[in-house]
């Protein structure tokens, strides 16, 4: 292994300190100290944390790599942007749909058929069928895109458990944890408002978008220390 690997016990070298810092800064700026935002800027603060990711991914990755993982960013970024946006939900819904057929796309072009990864696909479906009994049903006229998001969203969190890659924990664990942020934000728009949904909402969100792009990153980063 060499220095600033995963296995190593220091940051990776695709992690300089710097920016680490700047994107934990910045995610909660956001998500704790809001009043020290200008009101008319909340939108450009929330996707600070996802342009220091798109850096990232444009600087460390490669080819199809590098294009569907930024695509996904760029799509998210597009949808925090109209969802910081009153009467833009739907438009927010679609981006983020988009955002997840893309990271989905990227994960099966990583992956391969492994049967004991069975039991995550199951866990996945799970999650995704109890949520949408819930929330669902509340959803009114929003019920068939609400559906759909939740078909999308599932049939990427199963890709990123079939990513052919040591560290696919990463990845999967991150799409799983982007279900559960995606499922506050339904529980507290239709179901029902719950206190610091904003705060749960966003710290999960921004975890998972981070959790995602390391873990792609760390999938190519022995090759780009070896030069190869």
């Amino acid at each position: 292994m060499t220095n600033g690997s995963p296995a190593s016990g220091r940051l990776p070298a695709f992690i300089p300190p710097f920016w680490l810092a700047a994107f934990l800064g910045f995610s909660l700026l956001y998500i704790a100290l809001p009043g020290l935002i200008p009101s008319g800027g909340r939108w450009l603060f929330k996707i600070i944390p996802i342009a220091l990711l798109l850096h990232m991914a444009v600087t460390q990755t490669a080819g199809r790599t590098r294009t569907l993982l930024s695509l996904g960013l760029v799509l998210s970024a597009i949808g925090d942007v109209l969802l910081a946006h009153s009467g833009m939900f739907v438009q927010g819904l679609g981006a983020f749909l988009l955002a997840q057929i893309t990271y989905t796309v990227l994960f099966v072009t990583q992956g391969r058929w492994q049967p004991a990864r069975l039991l995550w696909a199951a866990l996945i479906v799970m999650y995704a069928a109890v949520c949408t009994l819930v929330i669902v049903p509340q959803a009114g006229d929003m019920q068939l895109p609400v559906t759909a998001y939740m078909i999308a969203i599932s049939l990427m969190a199963i890709a990123a458990g079939f990513r052919d890659d040591p560290q696919f924990l990463w990845v999967a664990m991150g799409a799983l944890i982007f279900m559960i942020s995606d499922t506050l934000i339904a529980v507290g728009r239709f179901v029902t408002p719950f206190e610091y949904s904003g705060i749960a909402v966003m710290s999960t969100y921004y975890l998972a978008q981070l959790l995602i792009c390391l873990g792609v990153v760390a999938s190519q980063y022995p090759s780009q220390a070896h030069g190869k």
